[in-house]
């Protein structure tokens, strides 16, 4: 059974209508819901497996899932992966992930693959475009145009979103927090209704060793963590 997945957008040309952070992570949880039930890590075979077959706003869209080459963009540069379409080919979508960059980094292999998918939900059903997305290591600021920052953007609000849910990652970060004894406080946040978040003020050694057991839960790097934490407002001034 496909993906079935809806979201505001032109009726003429689907293209997405301008979405926020709030939306674009609705649209992720509803896809997670179809990928796997509850929380923890989600593996890039089974992401890839559930996501063949895709219903975006009516369309139907198959996609096909390539981890075994290297990818490159147009100028030779390798990049972590791709979404491509081929315009002789409609309803189709090809996405590959650069199995030399990801390989033993099963991390790095899912955080690439939820990112294409992003630009396949996003992007693909587009009508009358080509579209060749990547998802590179390193990507000069001063090289991306306003349209393209925004489209990175969104691919990487969804892909976090999928991964981290707001509320599956708030309700495991109180869980770890309780049994460490750190220290909560009341403030406006992006996760579970009515809960507190980890006030800032704890020891940086304890956040870090909690930051570093959702990871293995999770699923993703350190870093992913402590990102998707400071966007869901999750500990009281982030983590640097």
């Amino acid at each position: 059974m496909p993906i079935s997945i809806d979201y505001p957008h032109d009726a003429r040309t689907r293209t997405p209508q301008s979405l926020t952070p709030a939306a674009i992570r609705a649209i992720a949880g509803r896809v997670r819901r179809q990928v796997v039930d509850g929380a923890g890590a989600i593996e890039p075979a089974l992401l890839a497996d559930a996501s063949k077959s895709l219903l975006i706003n009516g369309l139907a869209l198959s996609v096909a899932w390539d981890f075994d080459h290297p990818v490159h963009d147009e100028a030779g540069h390798e990049v972590l992966g791709v979404c491509e379409t081929d315009p002789d080919m409609p309803g189709a979508a090809f996405v590959s992930i650069n199995s030399r960059m990801v390989a033993h980094r099963p991390h790095l292999a899912i955080s690439t693959a939820a990112h294409e998918l992003g630009h396949v939900l996003f992007d693909v059903p587009t009508a009358g475009r080509t579209v060749r997305r990547y998802r590179a290591v390193v990507r000069s600021a001063q090289t991306l145009t306003q349209a393209t920052r925004q489209i990175e953007a969104r691919a990487n609000e969804f892909m976090g979103a999928l991964l981290t849910p707001p509320v599956l990652l708030h309700t495991a970060l109180l869980a770890r927090a309780r049994d460490e004894g750190l220290r909560l406080k009341r403030a406006a946040h992006s996760g579970r209704p009515g809960s507190p978040v980890v006030a800032g003020d704890n020891h940086p050694d304890a956040l870090a060793g909690i930051v570093a057991a959702l990871a293995a839960e999770f699923g993703v790097s350190d870093r992913f963590i402590a990102v998707r934490l400071s966007c869901y407002g999750l500990v009281e001034g982030g983590i640097a």
